[in-house]
């Protein structure tokens, strides 16, 4: 009789020791998911950022692209007749 309680003993504790197993790979599976979830946010949340930042950078070059040559133009009137006397890819 003695022999069969430990066995049972052992059985129920082999099957909470599995139980628990079980809740903390689901809780480890879980957190892990979490974390995946959570960087990969942080990443597309930077990208957005850098493609905004790009985005206005190309637009106040663009802008002063623009002021430069009306400043140009203001200056020298003939610059619509000769606008390649502005021509920076020619050498002087």
């Amino acid at each position: 009789m003695d022999e069969r309680l430990d066995w049972r003993r052992r059985r129920n504790v082999e099957r909470r020791i599995e139980r628990e197993r079980a809740r903390v790979e689901a809780e480890y599976g879980q957190v892990l998911r979490s974390s995946v979830e959570f960087e990969r946010r942080i990443r597309d949340r930077w990208r957005q950022k850098c493609l905004a930042k790009n985005r206005r950078i190309a637009e106040l070059e663009e802008r002063v692209a623009d002021l430069e040559r009306r400043l140009r133009e203001r200056e020298d009137p003939w610059l619509g007749y000769f606008p390649e006397r502005y021509d920076e890819t020619r050498s002087a």
